[in-house]
């Protein structure tokens, strides 16, 4: 979401029909954020375990396809998205909670062969030379798949986090240029990732508030850490054995709140 404050509109009446959008996006966004924390506070009530992580991502996960559901059928947008459509997976910094890489970490060791997780714990290594030294959040032009990508398809597609569940492309073209090229714009249907930013949002501020972990991480250099232990990954980082400062963003939760509470003071009632 872009501040209100950035736009210089030329015809007022554009002026308000943008300004009703945005305040319809604001709206997708703090009913995410509400769902997010709600979630995130039933599933810690059991207490702070491996388990109880892995089912608010859970929790938050389907609340997201609910919704994007919802929101969809409204809209009815034309999205490329399909099978084998990899573009988005091969660059740097996506961004996981703490309960979502718990999720992943716990279906990798329960599901994948020795030869699968030998092979994963490979690509992660692959991915943390390829990024090493860089700002993670700048554009760049070379691919650096995804440790969860194997031959086009996501591994862990039924429980990918909430940011590649909001992701999404209206162009194809768009996609391959963005592949190619870092500093590319590719056109989304704003909305569905509206849902997932509020559901992270609303989640890191309850994991906060519980004086748990709300940073982001980035997935590939969190992987590549967890999975330097011998197994219980999961275990293993929820008791704090595990480096995560490599992949952490502590900002990105507050930064993202104040962009939307920033915008809509200036989109107005």
């Amino acid at each position: 979401m872009r501040p209100w404050h950035e736009h210089d509109p030329v015809n007022p009446s554009h002026a308000d029909i943008e300004r009703q959008a945005y305040r319809e996006r604001i709206e997708v966004f703090l009913a995410g954020r509400e769902a997010g924390g709600t979630i995130t506070a039933d599933a810690l009530r059991k207490g702070v375990s491996p388990a109880s992580l892995a089912e608010a991502a859970a929790g938050l996960a389907r609340f997201a396809d609910e919704a994007q559901a919802i929101v969809r059928e409204e809209y009815r947008p034309r999205l490329a998205c399909g099978d084998r459509c990899w573009y988005c997976c091969c660059k740097p910094n996506v961004l996981v909670s703490i309960p979502e890489l718990v999720r992943i970490l716990r279906h990798v060791e329960a599901v994948f062969s020795s030869e699968a997780l030998a092979a994963l714990r490979q690509r992660s290594r692959g991915y943390e030379a390829q990024v090493a030294g860089r700002r993670l959040e700048d554009p760049i032009d070379e691919s650096v798949p995804c440790p969860l990508l194997v031959d086009g398809r996501c591994s862990v597609y039924d429980i990918r986090p909430l940011v590649c569940r909001g992701y999404n492309s209206t162009d194809v073209e768009a996609c391959r240029r963005g592949h190619r090229t870092g500093g590319a714009l590719v056109p989304i249907f704003a909305m569905l990732r509206d849902v997932t930013d509020g559901a992270t949002v609303g989640a890191g501020q309850q994991l906060a508030a519980t004086d748990l972990d709300s940073s982001v991480l980035d997935l590939g250099l969190a992987l590549n850490a967890a999975l330097s232990c011998e197994r219980d990954f999961a275990a293993a980082l929820v008791r704090g054995e595990v480096d995560l400062a490599a992949a952490e963003n502590r900002s990105y939760i507050s930064e993202l709140w104040d962009h939307v509470q920033e915008t809509a003071r200036w989109v107005g009632p």
